[in-house]
């Protein structure tokens, strides 16, 4: 049977557009009939999707980085076409997560040798209902001033040592703000913060597992809290990042179904890598927002050769 496959690329990733000349051949011989987008700035990805979906594809490719791969999935979620990802942009989280290698020809086998699995996403929800949805971490605190400071044009032209530079001009503006964290409908932690990062997957900024525990497909999210405030607490958790890459029992860490997140200022913030604007957290000063998982709602190819332990459930469907 024939796969009908539509490619969306990202051409203002870090590294340009992606290379598709160098995958077609490899999909040609699986019997795939591939075609490809460009992500257009006059065009919505959601829009992207609904033609690809409407034009009967069997599977979308995001080629490009994270917020490609998040914006893709916020149209696919609750459908039964599947995603998969070229690794293209400037982290690359979730291909790192899976052992994706980068080559192109290697990464285009590994999604035709690949097993079809469900995961979950979070969704964070805004007091008067509008929500957005992340697929692999949501950070809340200096991260999210650190990409808002980080210039689009030198994060296309140099990569991490763009958002490097976005870091340098955040660090002077940045205030820890007063929070107050429920879990699952209980009071669990209020204070100042220097961070919060919700997660559903594990790797963080590339470097360290922040949510080590995490699992994509268990209806679950994880929470980790950096308070402010202790000079202690944050050289020994930066002793742990250092040695361990993951944080130690210093920091508080939280499973949930469902955070909510109550401060007095709408607080800097990021999805997937990306700044969220000011304005869209603007009216909930004071009330609480929502962070909740959506269960299993994301179908993703994932390579045969995986052997890690961010699942519990089994494959959907095995390759032959």
């Amino acid at each position: 049977m024939t796969v009908r496959v539509r490619i969306i690329d990202n051409p203002w990733s870090f590294r340009g557009a992606y290379p598709v000349h160098r995958v077609l051949p490899v999909f040609g011989r699986a019997g795939w009939t591939v075609d490809v987008v460009h992500r257009n700035r006059q065009m919505s990805v959601r829009r992207q999707v609904e033609e690809a979906l409407d034009a009967g594809v069997d599977l979308l490719i995001g080629a490009g980085g994270d917020g490609t791969l998040r914006d893709i999935a916020n149209a696919l979620a609750g459908r039964d076409v599947p995603l998969a990802a070229l690794p293209g942009g400037t982290a690359n989280l979730w291909a790192h997560e899976l052992g994706v290698a980068r080559p192109p020809e290697e990464a285009a086998r590994a999604i035709v040798e690949a097993d079809l699995r469900r995961m979950d996403m979070g969704r964070i929800v805004h007091p008067d209902g509008r929500f957005l949805r992340f697929l692999l971490m949501a950070g809340i605190g200096i991260d999210g001033l650190m990409l808002d400071h980080t210039d689009p044009r030198l994060k296309t032209r140099l990569g991490p040592g763009g958002i490097a530079l976005g870091a340098l001009r955040a660090l002077p503006d940045y205030r820890p703000c007063e929070l107050e964290l429920f879990i699952d409908g209980h009071a669990a932690w209020s204070g100042r913060v220097i961070q919060v990062i919700v997660g559903n997957s594990r790797l963080y900024a590339n470097v360290v597992h922040a949510t080590p525990e995490a699992r994509v497909d268990d209806g679950m999210l994880d929470v980790t809290v950096v308070p402010a405030g202790d000079l202690g607490l944050v050289v020994r958790l930066g002793w742990s990042l250092a040695l361990r890459r993951r944080p130690d029992g210093s920091v508080p860490r939280f499973r949930a179904h469902e955070i909510a997140l109550r401060t007095a200022v709408a607080p800097p913030m990021e999805v997937d890598g990306s700044p969220v604007r000011r304005s869209s957290l603007a009216g909930a000063e004071g009330r609480p927002f929502r962070i909740v998982v959506e269960p299993r709602t994301l179908l993703v190819r994932v390579p045969r050769s995986y052997r890690g332990d961010l699942f519990v459930t089994p494959p959907v469907e095995a390759h032959a």
